[in-house]
């Protein structure tokens, strides 16, 4: 029974939202049954000069994954990655949500892997006809809808909500960034955006049950989630932890997995090298990406 409604307000490129992949699956699995899971995009920045703007020269831009490390999801290990725009690509998020509803997950986790693990540029055509292609869909199509106008306004909406932070999320100001002037100046009139000049970091999470709502801003631990779904609906119950990496691997049901993901769902995520061993040991297919690897079952 679906019981709480949860909002993820996401970018493709955040090396953060990246990071928190052991959480999204943790929820999924402990969760998956209550929740009604949303993505919306934040579009951090419209294409590459805008994070040239910001500072990302090639060098930076490489470099400033390597802080990402200590998280455990696999990254690539360039010493050069020219910076990428992401609103192609959270277009294509979008356009995946409204035209195919329920491949946007696939999508988005495509963009993800390509640009952060495999160090693509995101905003490359090829790139995303490739994410396209990994989530099941026909490229062609997803271009199509990624250029229509109900896409187009849905995006929009996507940039206005990511800037209309809640009041719980505005309390919390430190997990939040600016707004930038240049987006808000160009959505239409009618769509709300909130009069604090602030906009969620990625990943946020709204969750919502009924008249009631928590928010979690920007990169948190794994307790502040599980603490707002608790005093969200005390009464919904967490499935147990998996007993082994063979139970993990058979629920994801083909999806690759990361090894400090399959460590997170055995409750173990500080034990990524004995769970290494143990996905060997099981016989998974190992796909090395980067600093680590992704499994499937064998």
């Amino acid at each position: 029974m679906r019981q709480i409604d949860l909002v993820e307000f996401t970018d493709p490129a955040c090396p953060f939202a990246y990071s928190a992949e052991p959480i999204k699956w943790r929820l999924l699995w402990r969760y998956g049954d209550g929740l009604t899971w949303t993505i919306r995009v934040v579009g951090l920045a419209r294409d590459a000069g805008a994070q040239r703007a910001k500072g990302f020269d090639d060098e930076r831009n490489a470099a400033v994954l390597r802080h990402f490390d200590a998280y455990g999801m696999p990254l690539t290990t360039v010493d050069r990655r020219p910076p990428a725009g992401t609103w192609d690509a959270c277009r294509t998020i979008v356009a995946a949500r409204e035209f195919a509803t329920g491949s946007e997950p696939a999508v988005l986790r495509a963009l993800r892997v390509l640009g952060l693990a495999e160090g693509r540029a995101i905003d490359d055509p090829e790139v995303l006809d490739e994410a396209a292609r990994r989530a099941g869909l026909e490229p062609a199509e997803v271009r199509e809808w990624a250029a229509d106008d109900a896409t187009a306004r849905a995006f929009q909406a996507d940039l206005a909500a990511a800037r209309d932070p809640g009041p719980a999320a505005l309390a919390l100001d430190h997990k939040l960034a600016d707004a930038e002037p240049d987006v808000l100046a160009e959505l239409p009139p009618a769509l709300h955006v909130g009069s604090a000049g602030r906009r969620y970091t990625c990943p946020s999470y709204v969750l919502r049950n009924g008249n009631r709502s928590a928010e979690v801003p920007g990169f948190q631990p794994w307790a502040a989630v599980e603490a707002a779904v608790a005093n969200l609906v005390p009464a919904l119950a967490p499935r147990p932890w998996a007993g082994d990496v063979a139970e993990v691997l058979t629920w994801a049901a083909g999806e690759p997995l990361a090894t400090v993901e399959v460590a997170a769902l055995l409750d173990r995520q500080d034990e990524r090298d004995a769970v290494r061993d143990e996905l060997r040991q099981a016989g998974a297919r190992e796909q090395a990406v980067g600093t680590d690897a992704f499994w499937t079952a064998g």
